[in-house]
């Protein structure tokens, strides 16, 4: 099957599939750069779509998010639960609205939904739908930052480690991993793109800095799965998966 895959900015993606459109992690507008939000509309524009939110920080996050979706033809979101706590303006009166906590199995309008705990805040998730499955990190990475003692480094190590041979086991297509130049390891995106297993990896949370993610590419290739290299929002690329 082919597949559409549109940047949008930081985690924010659209992927437009043979049966269901998905969104995934739109932030709060002072995270959107000039025309995002028209981006999305006409990405999602009478598709049947579905709407990952991982969590409620606000660079993943919006407020409204029924703003952008309103132009579908039907639609589903599937938000963390901390979002009702922490942004409950953000829940949508419009469409199917599936709250999701850490390590569970969800089923909803033939899409089955497998939570992992992230090691921020919120779910990453995994997603059967039908043929198609993806994996979506949301902020679950390698966060090993300078100030981490060795006992810190060696928790967050194996916690990721764990979720990618879980992420491994499940066989994405694709996967979205966070590739974070903040830290040396860059979050674990090296990792994620050895291990996950997909055949097409997403490198996200760069924070609309695009111009080293080629830079990355390079880096890794070698065997591997195919990359989308995005520089600008709405750059767009069909990958046969």
């Amino acid at each position: 099957m082919d597949i559409r895959i549109t940047y949008i900015h930081h985690n924010c993606f659209v992927l437009q599939a043979e049966t269901r459109t998905y969104l995934f992690d739109y932030p709060a507008g002072p995270h959107l750069p000039p025309g995002a939000a028209d981006l999305v509309r006409r990405a999602v524009d009478g598709t049947d779509l579905a709407v990952f939110i991982s969590h409620g920080h606000e660079d993943h996050c919006n407020g409204d998010l029924g703003a952008v979706t309103g132009g579908a033809r039907r639609v589903r979101y599937v938000l963390s639960d901390d979002i009702l706590e922490l942004r409950p303006e953000a829940v949508p009166a419009n469409g199917v609205v599936l709250n999701v906590e850490p390590d569970e199995t969800y089923a909803l309008d033939g899409m089955k939904i497998d939570t992992l705990m992230s090691n921020d805040l919120g779910v990453a998730f995994l997603v059967e739908d039908g043929p198609f499955r993806f994996y979506f990190g949301g902020d679950l990475a390698k966060w090993i930052w300078k100030s981490a003692s060795s006992a810190e480094a060696s928790f967050t190590a194996d916690f990721f480690r764990r979720a990618m041979v879980r992420v491994r086991a499940f066989g994405p297509h694709v996967a979205f991993s966070n590739v974070d130049r903040r830290l040396d390891n860059l979050a674990g995106g090296a990792e994620a793109y050895r291990e996950c297993g997909a055949r097409v990896f997403v490198p996200m949370h760069a924070f609309g800095e695009t111009g080293w993610l080629p830079g990355f590419v390079r880096s890794v290739r070698g065997g591997g799965p195919d990359v989308f290299l995005y520089a600008n929002p709405g750059d767009s690329a069909v990958f046969s998966v």
